[in-house]
């Protein structure tokens, strides 16, 4: 099956792996389900995020690197190290993970949310939000939406998410709104955006290590 029609199967748990050029950078969802699916079946993480993973794609394609997404799954695999998804991720040893997420109207704080885990790696997650920021004021689809990356005011902060607290790599946990993540004109201009805003981020990050840095 191709990545689009896996990507809109409404009945079966796949995990879609794909891998591109690169792997300094790997795009994952842990809790896609196609629109119109708001359940998984999955008792420990029963709400899905609807048309995350088509979010997500689009941003591995446009960063032309490797990506992950659960669709329709039957564990929460973003908890657990020993899931396939979770192996999947040690195997490719990212710089920096990207998860991409869904949230219910009233459950964050901001439209959009953007945490590293850990309030220590704050000054990560501000700057990805920050560049955000600055990049949605042009778009006249996305300069509505509240933005932020500040650990002490989002309320998604993904502290009990194992792929997002591990010191492995550099994590990001992004939430968005159903509004952003259904309607292509909205996501695909978004997905632009952050993938600009994470080539500088990747940057910094390399320039840091060649420069004898400690891993964020």
């Amino acid at each position: 099956m191709k990545a689009g029609s896996i990507l809109t199967c409404r009945d079966k748990s796949i995990l879609l792996i794909e891998q591109r050029a690169s792997n300094f950078t790997v795009v994952a969802v842990p809790h896609h389900a196609p629109l119109g699916v708001p359940k998984l079946p999955c008792a420990e993480h029963p709400r899905a995020d609807e048309n995350a993973g088509c979010v997500g794609n689009t941003l591995a394609a446009l960063l032309n690197c490797h990506s992950i997404i659960a669709c329709n799954y039957h564990i929460d695999s973003n908890k657990h190290e020993d899931s396939d998804y979770w192996r999947q991720l040690v195997k490719w040893s990212p710089s920096i993970l990207i998860e991409i997420h869904g949230h219910a109207p009233r459950s964050a704080n901001y439209d959009i949310e953007i945490s590293c885990g850990k309030v220590e790696r704050n000054l990560w997650s501000q700057k990805l939000a920050t560049l955000l920021k600055q990049k949605c004021r042009t778009s006249r689809n996305l300069k509505g939406y509240t933005i932020s990356g500040d650990f002490a005011k989002i309320r998604l902060t993904a502290v009990g998410s194992s792929t997002i607290v591990s010191d492995r790599w550099l994590s990001f946990h992004i939430e968005l709104p159903k509004s952003l993540r259904e309607a292509p004109r909205f996501y695909k201009p978004f997905c632009r955006y952050i993938a600009d805003s994470l080539k500088e981020i990747e940057k910094e990050l390399r320039s840091q290590r060649d420069a004898g840095g400690a891993r964020p």
